[in-house]
């Protein structure tokens, strides 16, 4: 199959989702159209996103020129993202992120490529000094490639997450996890290492 052959083939089959759609739930085309808009506005107006990104209904990314999505990536529903003056957000090509996450990259925050967040999950880098009048104090978080992080995760700031990490459902990352790992719980805890891929 040549790639004119495979474009065609592509574009047969998102039509022909349309038309599913359009028979099936009618009211969904309306969300994929504010999805397109949404999307056009960080790609083409903040110009944060990659080509072939997808960016869901209600999500925000504050300070957009200091963040940076690669391509293929998707952000699903009202996903929250906030660089901050002087930090960061590098998501990696293909990575996914669920509704309704939420990510405060003050002290910069990188999520490396074909990496997945489960929805409601929270990424942060600010700590305070509750001993010393709360000062503010913004540490770097580092996701590596191919991590899965489940549901309702807190990432604390500070943490490094492995290549390959599991990450599993409601677990607070509090410390920094070796690559191709399970590791689940609260207090966290590596419970066993995955094969390799």
């Amino acid at each position: 199959m040549t790639s004119a052959d495979a474009l065609t083939a592509t574009s047969r089959n998102k039509a022909a989702y349309l038309v599913r759609i359009a028979t099936r739930n009618p009211a969904e085309l309306w969300r994929l159209f504010r999805v397109g808009l949404t999307t056009a506005k960080f790609r083409y107006l903040a110009r944060c996103v990659g080509s072939g990104s997808v960016v869901g209904v209600g999500t925000s990314i504050v300070n957009s020129a200091n963040v940076r999505i690669g391509r293929d990536v998707l952000l699903q529903d009202w996903v929250y993202i906030r660089a901050g003056s002087e930090g960061t957000v590098i998501i990696g090509d293909r990575a996914a992120i669920n509704s309704f996450c939420r990510i405060f990259g003050h002290g910069s925050v990188t999520i490396g490529e074909d990496t997945q967040i489960g929805p409601g999950t929270l990424i942060t880098t600010t700590d305070h000094d509750y001993q010393g009048g709360l000062a503010t104090h913004f540490r770097r978080v580092t996701i590596g490639k191919g991590v899965w992080v489940g549901a309702n995760v807190t990432i604390l700031p500070g943490v490094e997450i492995g290549d390959g990490a599991v990450v599993g459902a409601g677990a607070v990352v509090n410390r920094d996890i070796p690559p191709r790992v399970l590791a689940v719980g609260v207090p966290l805890r590596v419970v066993r290492q995955l094969e390799s891929p």
